[in-house]
């Protein structure tokens, strides 16, 4: 036998109605059914924990202790109850919580939940880690999130979490305008074998060891010589020397920069939305998905050369 909360609730009702009848009535139970069960609690704690008097009970010594300890529970118990409660309600009308990468699609994200949920505020914070970013959705911290996903690099989501790939994007590279390469529009990957390349600090997310495979793949091992983890720094890396840098197709304004589309596009990635499924947003995650398509779409036909890329290759990586 183990004690639990019915067995507090017996001991303390006959403790307060002063009998075992009064307190079978108060509990909608028999006189038996109450004297047997509180024999089974006593022979569990190896004592009486009342006197059997004959106008009815009163505690031993025992007895009060228990009691004392059992009403102390029940307090503990109810609190908990309202303070649960309470969070839940507060929670009905706390903003979303908001995470993930630094994309176009966290904007975007943003921009969709003021016009499917307005009654609901945000908040919001970007991470680069994803390893970060799946944690914050276990715990709690996130209610919904924006990810990264490289082939290769499955994404480790927690339980309670379901996602969703928004886009499939290609990753373009970029050179200086004074490259040998800068005026050719799209070239094979191949053709950078000579060149050196700024990246990002490699990370969880994979990233780097696909871009490096994907080279391997092309017959050349990439040769990094600067890491850069700000856009802007490895995009003046880039501007001012003959090195390499890779671009995502929408993002940091790159006006010093060349940008080359990949023949075959042998680099792309997944933008994923991820959410928990107790959020409130598990019910309206189509519409926010439509609406994220459809901006998405927009800033595509405002980019030329992701417009054309689009126009030409669209149909292979796009829009889920």
């Amino acid at each position: 036998m183990r004690l639990d909360v019915r067995h507090l609730e017996l001991v303390l009702a006959i403790a307060e109605a002063g009998s075992l009848r009064r307190a079978a009535t108060r509990l909608h139970l028999s006189q038996p059914a109450v004297t047997a069960q509180l024999q089974r609690i006593e022979q569990h704690v190896g004592g009486a924990l009342f006197v059997r008097l004959r106008d009815g009970v009163t505690p031993t010594r025992a007895g009060t202790l228990f009691l004392r300890d059992a009403a102390r529970i029940r307090t503990d118990l109810a609190n908990l109850a309202h303070t649960v409660r309470g969070a839940l309600h507060e929670d009905a009308a706390a903003p979303i919580r908001v995470g993930g990468v630094p994309a176009q699609q966290f904007s975007l994200l943003l921009k969709a939940l003021s016009e499917v949920v307005p009654e609901r505020g945000t908040t919001s914070r970007t991470v680069r880690s994803t390893g970060t970013a799946t944690a914050m959705l276990a715990s709690g911290e996130f209610c919904v999130a924006v990810l990264p996903r490289f082939p290769g690099a499955p994404l480790d989501l927690p339980a309670g979490v379901m996602h969703r790939v928004l886009v499939t994007e290609p990753i373009f590279v970029g050179v200086s305008r004074d490259h040998r390469l800068a005026d050719a529009g799209r070239i094979a990957l191949r053709e950078l074998a000579d060149d050196e390349w700024v990246m990002p600090h490699p990370d969880d997310s994979g990233m780097n060891e696909y871009v490096a495979a994907a080279c391997r793949s092309s017959g050349f091992e990439q040769r990094v010589t600067h890491y850069a983890d700000e856009a802007q720094v490895a995009f003046s890396l880039t501007a001012t020397g003959e090195t390499v840098c890779v671009l995502y197709p929408l993002g940091s304004a790159r006006e010093k920069l060349a940008t080359l589309t990949l023949a075959g596009d042998p680099l792309f990635r997944d933008i994923v939305l991820a959410w928990r499924t107790d959020s409130p947003l598990a019910g309206v995650v189509d519409a926010l998905c439509a609406h994220i398509s459809e901006g998405y779409l927009a800033l595509v036909e405002a980019d030329g050369i992701y417009a054309d890329w689009w126009r030409g290759s669209g149909a292979r990586l796009s829009l889920s």
